[in-house]
Formats: C-alpha cells, sequence, structure tokens
C-alpha cells in the first residue's frame, strides 16, 4: 500500500512540473495586449507542430529563428514630434538664378567658344556672344554725319589752341584751359560713336553655374531685352510646398525631402498671398553641395516629410517590423513564447524612411519582431 501510494506521488509531481513547464513556455513576459489583456490563455490548436497555426500565430523552432535572422525588441512607449506629408516642387532661389539679355536690338553672333548649349556650366565672366547693331541706311548715314562734324569741331579747337600756345606768356591761361577742356570732350565723344559703330555688344556671364537656352542660333536677330541665357546655380534652390491648413505655419520646424533623407530643409516663411487656393510654404536646403547623389532638378515634384513642433506619444519601431497581412491591414508581429509568434494589428505614423510610431494596437514590454517579420508573414 505504502509503494502505491509513493509511485502516484511521484507521477503527480512530476505530472505537475511538467505541466508548469509548459504554460510557463506559453506566457512568456511581455504576452500582453495594448489593453493588458493575456494574448496566451488559449493555447495553439495544433499543439507543438511548426508552422501556422489555427489561431493565425506561427510555431517557429529556435533554429529556424536562428537561420531566418528573427530578431526582436522590448515596445516601449517614447514622446516623439510630430510629422507630416507635403507635395512640394523645386524652384529656384533669387539668388542663384540669373538672365542674360541684350541691351538693344542686334544680330547675334557666337562668343570666342562658339554659343553656349544647355547643361554646359559656365563660370562668371565668360563671354557666351556678342549682339552686333546693324543701323539702316538712313540711321549709318547720320551717324556718320555726326562722326564727321565732331572730327572737324576737334580739328578747329585743336587750331586755336595751337595758335594760342604760339603767344606763348602772351596767351590767356583762362581760354587756354578752356579750349583744352572742349578738346577732350570731343575726343571722347567720337570715340564713343566710333565704338557704337563698330564695337559689338559682348553678353558676358553674370554668374556661375549650370546655363539653359533655347532657340536661338547664330546670326539670329533679337530686339533688347530678350532672354538669351538663363544660368542656374544648383547649389542655391528652394523648396516650394503648399497647405490648405493656416494652423501649420507656425508649427512647423524643419522638412526634409523624402526621396532624398540626406536634404535637410530649413522653414523660411510662408507667402502672403493664396497661391492656387493654398497657402505657400518655403523651404532652403541647409547644406546642398553639386555633388549630392540625389540632386534637385527644378520644377520637380517632390514629397516632403515636415517635423512639427508639436508632440505626440507612442511607441518607435523600425518600418520593417510593420507589415501587410492577407486583409492588407497593417500588423506586427509578437513574441509570445520562445518559439510562439502572434501577429497584431496595429495603426502607425510615418516618421521616417526608416522609423514608424505605433499609436494603437501594441502595449508596453510588448516583444515585437524588429527584423525577418515579413519572413513570418509568409509561414503558412
Amino acid at each position: 500500500m505504502n509503494k502505491i501510494t509513493v509511485t502516484l506521488t511521484s507521477a503527480l509531481i512530476f505530472g505537475g512540473l511538467t505541466l508548469g513547464s509548459s504554460l510557463l513556455a506559453v506566457a512568456a513576459p511581455g504576452a500582453h495586449g495594448p489593453d493588458g489583456e493575456h494574448l496566451t490563455e488559449a493555447a495553439p490548436a495544433q499543439g507543438d507542430s511548426v508552422g501556422r497555426q489555427a489561431d493565425g500565430s506561427v510555431q517557429m523552432p529556435m533554429a529556424t529563428q536562428r537561420q531566418l535572422g528573427i530578431l526582436t525588441q522590448l515596445a516601449q512607449s517614447s514622446i516623439t514630434a510630430e510629422y507630416m506629408q507635403l507635395d512640394a516642387v523645386v524652384r529656384h532661389h533669387p539668388s542663384g538664378r540669373a538672365v542674360v539679355q541684350p541691351s538693344s536690338d542686334g544680330r547675334l553672333d557666337s562668343g570666342p567658344n562658339g554659343l553656349p548649349v544647355s547643361g554646359q556650366r559656365v563660370q562668371a565672366g565668360d563671354v557666351l556672344g556678342y549682339i552686333r547693331y546693324q543701323d539702316t541706311a538712313y540711321e549709318l548715314a547720320s551717324q556718320q554725319s555726326e562722326l564727321i562734324a565732331l572730327r572737324s569741331e576737334a580739328e578747329q579747337v585743336l587750331r586755336d589752341i595751337r595758335r594760342l600756345e604760339a603767344l606763348g606768356d602772351l596767351a590767356p591761361t583762362q581760354q587756354l584751359e578752356q579750349l583744352q577742356t572742349q578738346l577732350q570732350r570731343i575726343q571722347q565723344q567720337e570715340q564713343l560713336l566710333q565704338q557704337g559703330l563698330e564695337k559689338p555688344e559682348v553678353l558676358l556671364a553674370p554668374m556661375s553655374g549650370i546655363i539653359h537656352s533655347e532657340n536661338i542660333s547664330r546670326g539670329q536677330w533679337l530686339q533688347a531685352g530678350t532672354t538669351l541665357f538663363e544660368i542656374i546655380d544648383p547649389a542655391q534652390l528652394m523648396i516650394e510646398a503648399a497647405t490648405a491648413n493656416p494652423r501649420l505655419l507656425a508649427d512647423i520646424d524643419t522638412a526634409v525631402v523624402e526621396h532624398a533623407p540626406e536634404i535637410s530643409l530649413l522653414y523660411t516663411g510662408h507667402g502672403a498671398r493664396l497661391k492656387q487656393g493654398q497657402i505657400p510654404l518655403y523651404f532652403e536646403p541647409a547644406l546642398l553641395s553639386t555633388a549630392a547623389s540625389t540632386p534637385l532638378i527644378l520644377e520637380q515634384p517632390v514629397r516632403l516629410r515636415a517635423r512639427l513642433k508639436q508632440q505626440q506619444q507612442g511607441i518607435v519601431l523600425p518600418a520593417q517590423a510593420v507589415v501587410r497581412n492577407s486583409a492588407n491591414l497593417a500588423v506586427v508581429w509578437i513574441k509570445l513564447s520562445a518559439e510562439r509568434f502572434l501577429p497584431q494589428q496595429v495603426q502607425y505614423k510615418v516618421l521616417d524612411p526608416e522609423h514608424v510610431l505605433i499609436v494603437q494596437g501594441l502595449g508596453a514590454d510588448n516583444r515585437v519582431v524588429v527584423h525577418g517579420a515579413s519572413l513570418l508573414n509568409q509561414v503558412r
């Protein structure tokens, strides 16, 4: 009788330890939902089978987890800045654009290195071309007549000066000085008129940058004020965004370009007039190198991720932790035990291309899969 009692007692103790170990393996720390509910009260219907379980969880051995590189981290609530997306367009900075226009009518002639083409980089002071003025026959005759009159007047004044100089000390000094000044003025007028008849207008690059030109050719007749060349400095650009929410005007702090997060933008202000029914917002790149891996092009549509001064609370996770289930809903995978994972539906906001903020669906101390979630999502 004593032997039977001892045997039953040992069996009960062994069975209790086994059951306790099984429960401990299922109810791991951090296996609670956002409202504190226990996520592992119901054991998987398929027991210890590997793969997708009836309740949607995944059973995966530790060795397989190591092969797939499954990594987890504890979810912790934190406070971070709020972000929003803005559609924008790349514009030229007023200090980074220049135009080349002739000041008189004439025909376009090439410079010493030919006419520059679009995309060519030029330096400030480079000769881009010449404008050669062509007078009509009447204008040419009038200018030639004026030039002859100036030369005749200069010869007469020069003879008067020589006659006074021949008198020596008897010559009136004041009259001699007046004639010399008159001669100098006439010679300058003659020189300017001669240059106007012979010397072309030189078209110089007012700044360094990339040149843009359209529909120009050598010998083309141009009117004064026609834009021949446009020069853009790619290191001096600005971004124009738009919003219909006036409350954002005082909340925007900084921004980045989504497809080029290395380009940080400073918020310079907003327009005082609506543009196409929206408020224009202006940003300037903090540091923009001409050798940037992702250059910005004029009139290029971009999307900005603007950082607001407002704060928001949630759980920051790597963007790859959020995947889509079969119903196209955003989920993260929670580690319930050493070899069991459960998908949890969440709501999130994008902080940057590499991080998201979970605002609903996760509780503190949930152990979330941050690497390999897409592989778990494919297990069937």
